[in-house]
């Protein structure tokens, strides 16, 4: 996936957080398809770190950004995940995770990657983009994907028609 694709999913991501479509079943329905693409996306995300001296994107309001994604997907809420995922294989707790700050990680993280590809270099927003997924922002994206496909089986399930 060429730099041009990666941007435009990033971008489409953060319209949808952002501002959102018409209506919160028109976001929601739309949120699985973009975070499949910011997921596919990070696969091709290909840079070297930029070594070069950069400034650092502003800081950002978390709680702003809560209300924010709180008022665009009202219905996503905290979920179960497992403690650990590698290890005590059958004997791992259970911990707690939460849509909304999943999404606030992911927002924040992109629109970090965003700033960076307008301020400093496609090749510092690239590198950034991947290393985030990797580091951060991947396991909130995938932890929500996770969630958001059980809320979906859950709507689906036949005890519930």
């Amino acid at each position: 996936m060429e730099a041009n694709r990666i941007r435009a999913a990033i971008r489409e991501f953060l319209d949808l957080v952002g501002n959102g479509i018409r209506s919160v079943s028109e976001n929601e329905a739309r949120l699985p398809h973009l975070l499949d693409r910011l997921a596919l996306a990070q696969n091709s995300a290909q840079s070297e770190l930029d070594e070069s001296v950069h400034p650092e994107p502003p800081h950002r309001d978390k709680e702003a950004l809560r209300d924010l994604v709180t008022r665009r997907f009202p219905n996503y809420g905290y979920y179960n995940t497992a403690e650990t995922i590698t290890e005590a294989i059958g004997e791992s707790g259970c911990t707690i995770g939460d849509g909304i700050d999943d999404l606030v990680d992911i927002y924040t993280e992109l629109l970090d990657v965003e700033w960076r590809w307008v301020h400093t270099s496609e090749s510092d927003a690239l590198w950034h983009f991947r290393f985030g997924f990797r580091c951060h922002w991947g396991t909130h994206l995938r932890s929500l994907q996770l969630y958001l496909h059980a809320l979906r089986a859950d709507a689906e399930s036949p005890s519930r028609l």
